[in-house]
């Protein structure tokens, strides 16, 4: 017979392994099981989604499902430690959850966590304008010091002139997947400049942007938690390996455009970088603005746009970044035309 996740993730739902409490919350995300409990999170990964399987990582056999779970766990450990607390083997067992610290006998992994707020989610108090410039300052330092903590390896060998240009085709169809919101017209003005800017600064690409690729992460202001001014990165391990892998300042930039395009304040984004200077002992070279700053809003609109079809609270935060990303654009092309 098959192996099956059912019987393990419907005791997970009847609250089992807690009595005491109400049942958890469950998310069910494309690739995981998610249970929310008073002061625990429970994180299974699928075994059976074959989008997933097929496109992105094979989960569907327990040795690689164990292995992706387990660097999971290590990355996000490393970052936010309060957070990430524990790795455990589960199996079903006398019609509970036995947890145990051997993998051996264990059906499943599942990473625990301590519960967060869903107020202290970074991207709920940009939305809500709940972030100072002073703050702003404090977050920019506070990344760049957790980044230091998974970035312990030199990365070479990869030429960012051809790496940028996968990552424009994949922006254009990224984008191209909401035409209700997105014409074929605009999308092609982002990509068409991204593409000029990597052609006219080629040789920069290939050289020292190409010295300067290190670790990186999933990370945006859903995935970062700000709590009693305590910055912490959450969920940021990516589905595949090549998107571990990107210009050291590209993960500041994706924080950085959100903090922007939702505060609508350029001097909140301005402390936010003053602190990542600070933090990370680097000059952040200002001639990336425009290129990541585009590029990450281009994503950003094009998500949230895609959730908007089933749930009508991300319309607010859509709108934001689209009209944030039509005036930046259209200011940069002024600032570019001839005197």
């Amino acid at each position: 017979m098959a192996y099956s996740q059912k019987p393990l993730i419907e005791l997970m739902k009847s609250g089992v392994i807690h009595p005491g409490e109400q049942k958890p919350q469950h998310i069910e995300t494309v690739i995981s099981n998610v249970f929310i409990f008073e002061r625990r999170v429970y994180k299974f990964y699928k075994n059976d989604n074959d989008f997933f399987n097929k496109g992105f990582r094979d989960l569907s056999g327990k040795n690689d499902r164990f292995a992706f779970t387990k660097r999971d766990f290590e990355w996000n450990r490393k970052l936010s430690p309060s957070i990430y607390i524990g790795l455990k083997g589960a199996r079903v067992y006398n019609k509970t959850i036995e947890f145990s610290d051997s993998y051996d006998n264990s059906e499943e992994l599942v990473i625990i966590m301590n519960r967060i707020n869903n107020d202290d989610i970074l991207f709920e108090k940009l939305m809500k304008g709940g972030i100072t410039g002073e703050i702003s300052s404090s977050i920019g330092k506070q990344l760049a010091v957790s980044l230091k903590k998974v970035r312990t390896e030199n990365i070479s060998g990869y030429n960012y002139y051809e790496f940028f240009e996968k990552k424009i085709r994949d922006l254009k169809e990224w984008m191209a997947s909401v035409p209700e919101f997105i014409s074929k017209e605009e999308c092609s003005e982002y990509c068409d400049f991204l593409e000029m800017f990597r052609n006219e600064n080629r040789d920069w690409f290939e050289g020292e942007l190409s010295d300067e690729l290190a670790h990186t992460g999933d990370i945006h202001s859903q995935n970062a938690v700000l709590s009693n001014r305590l910055f912490h990165l959450m969920d940021t391990f990516p589905p595949k390996d090549e998107w571990m892998i990107e210009h050291h300042l590209f993960p500041m930039y994706r924080i950085g455009a959100d903090i922007w395009a939702l505060s609508g304040d350029q001097k909140i984004f301005e402390a936010f970088l003053k602190g990542y200077e600070e933090g990370s002992g680097i000059k952040i070279d200002r001639r990336l603005d425009d290129l990541y700053i585009i590029y990450a809003l281009g994503v950003r609109v094009a998500y949230f746009y895609m959730l908007e079809r089933t749930d009508v609270s991300k319309k607010e935060p859509a709108t934001r970044f689209h009209k944030f990303i039509r005036d930046y654009f259209r200011s940069k092309r002024k600032r570019l035309s001839p005197v």
